[in-house]
């Protein structure tokens, strides 16, 4: 009779262990147990559509841009960019001048310039190709710009 409580406990303690599992997780390098820490599906924010929330995509016909770092700039960020054309500058628009290599001196003649031409730049909607012709047409109608920026000759 003594010898049969042994296993009974050593049973019973492995099924407690069994129902508590789903709340305990292993730490890294050893340690402890943790219990409740959460995991990447519990937490809030995660899953494809946080990933995927603020991209957008587009194709184009006339030309393969898979490698060309400013034009997938222009297609990723196309709706901020409108914006902040419309805004007089922001981020997107420094960005714009640095792929044109105009000098930061040039930051307020760049946003004025796309400003001015919102039209123009964005006539075609949600293009990013005709966005990047459009800007390339800006830059090369504005002296100050078309002297002190040097557009990439593989840009549209």
């Amino acid at each position: 009779m003594f010898t049969s409580k042994p296993p009974k406990i050593i049973f019973s303690t492995f099924i407690g262990l069994l129902i508590s599992s789903n709340s305990v997780s292993a730490t890294h390098y050893g340690g402890s147990p943790s219990f409740k820490k959460g995991s990447i599906r519990e937490s809030r924010g995660s899953g494809i559509f946080s990933t995927t929330k603020h991209s957008s995509s587009s194709s184009s016909s006339t030309r393969n841009h898979r490698y060309d770092p400013y034009a997938n700039f222009l297609r990723l960020h196309y709706e901020e960019i409108q914006e902040q054309v419309a805004q007089g500058g922001g981020p997107h628009v420094e960005v714009i001048a640095k792929f044109n290599n105009c000098p930061d001196l040039m930051r307020s003649e760049t946003n004025l310039a796309l400003s001015t031409n919102y039209r123009k730049l964005f006539e075609t909607r949600s293009n990013p190709d005709a966005l990047q012709r459009a800007i390339r047409e800006v830059i090369q109608e504005n002296d100050k710009l078309r002297n002190n920026c040097e557009i990439s000759k593989n840009i549209i």
